[in-house]
């Protein structure tokens, strides 16, 4: 889709309304139930997928700093938003088949090496040298244990739950590590691509374990919360599905953020209006807490900072943030990103892994 289409599309769709009858006024914050807020953004469009019509406006709670979309997709039409979606596709295997060149296959040794150390995978070839060189190379290391969400190295028989699954990619990489491994989403197509790779995947969501308790030893939400029109009632029934001293892994974009502030409308974390509410720290946090949830850490992921300002690069030109072009930042803005994050506050995504109390 060239530039001036991309930016067209966004332009119609936002003039096309939303239909009057599939949405729904939000009273209260989804995340704190506070009724005091302020405009954060007003008249936001798709111009992530450019599939969802309507303007949009985004409260900021005065109480928690959480965000919300007011008036919001109900339930009945938010699936008009996700006509086109990057869960669609599964991703080539890291290394991929064929004969890779010696600088690949090295590279491909070193980080199975770490990966079958750190997380209990037996992928090769291998070298024991990854596991020194993750020690050197914190960013290479950073990204790595993102695939693997921060994970333990599972037990035999221990059970881990993905919620919004996709197209399985993270299954395959705990299934490599010995979980056993299941998957739901909401959506078919990607559900779909997740059983063609021979995984457990169900579509619906985590009303399927309605009548189940404690049978799950990990839960994951990675980008999940901020689709979800009630994030609390979610997270009880999280709650209830873990084994006592289970863990539930958590990542989510931070409205917070630098990027969030630096990038105001065009930030590629709003992804208006799948993304119904945008989490604070303090608010996940606090929400964690009521849900029952207990020995909260935080996992920084400051690797993410460049994919996240070059997407909303793309975006506040008119373009998809998924494009390939500008492939690169203005040097001044690739200068400003080598120096750390030093507030925890201001990373882009919110990233927790938190437990079940044993008690």
């Amino acid at each position: 889709m060239s530039e001036s289409i991309e930016s067209e599309s966004s332009m119609a769709l936002g003039h096309a309304p939303w239909p009057a009858d599939e949405l729904e006024r939000v009273a209260t914050c989804p995340v704190c139930g506070g009724s005091d807020r302020d405009m954060l953004h007003g008249g936001l469009v798709d111009n992530a997928f450019f599939v969802a019509p309507g303007r949009w406006n985004l409260y900021r709670c005065t109480h928690c700093h959480s965000a919300y979309l007011d008036p919001r997709p109900n339930e009945a039409g938010i699936g008009k938003a996700y006509g086109v979606y990057y869960t669609h596709a599964a991703e080539s295997p890291r290394g991929g088949s064929g004969n890779p060149g010696a600088v690949r296959q090295l590279k491909l040794a070193l980080t199975n090496g770490y990966l079958n150390s750190r997380y209990g995978t037996r992928r090769q070839p291998a070298s024991r040298l990854g596991v020194w060189l993750a020690k050197v190379l914190p960013v290479r290391r950073q990204k790595r244990d993102a695939e693997f969400r921060y994970l333990p190295k599972p037990r035999p028989g221990q059970r881990l739950l993905d919620i919004g699954c996709g197209n399985g990619d993270f299954l395959v990489n705990a299934r490599d590590a010995g979980w056993s491994v299941t998957g739901i989403d909401t959506d078919p197509k990607a559900v779909a691509v997740a059983r063609q790779r021979n995984l457990d995947a169900r579509v619906g969501s985590v009303d399927l374990f309605a009548s189940e308790s404690a049978c799950f030893d990990v839960v994951t939400l990675s980008h999940v919360l901020e689709h979800l029109h009630e994030p609390r009632c979610f997270l009880q029934a999280v709650h209830r599905l873990l084994k006592p001293g289970g863990v539930i892994f958590v990542d989510t974009p931070n409205i917070e953020s630098r990027g969030a502030r630096y990038w105001g409308r065009n930030w590629r974390g709003l992804e208006t209006p799948r993304h119904l509410l945008l989490f604070s720290r303090a608010g996940l946090l606090g929400m964690l807490k009521a849900a029952g949830f207990e020995s909260i850490q935080t996992k920084r992921r400051t690797a993410v900072r460049r994919s996240m300002y070059l997407a909303s690069l793309r975006m506040q030109m008119g373009k998809s943030p998924d494009r390939s072009e500008p492939a690169r930042l203005p040097w001044l803005m690739r200068l400003r990103l080598s120096w750390p994050v030093a507030s925890v506050r201001e990373d882009e995504f919110l990233t927790f892994l938190a437990r079940k109390g044993r008690a």
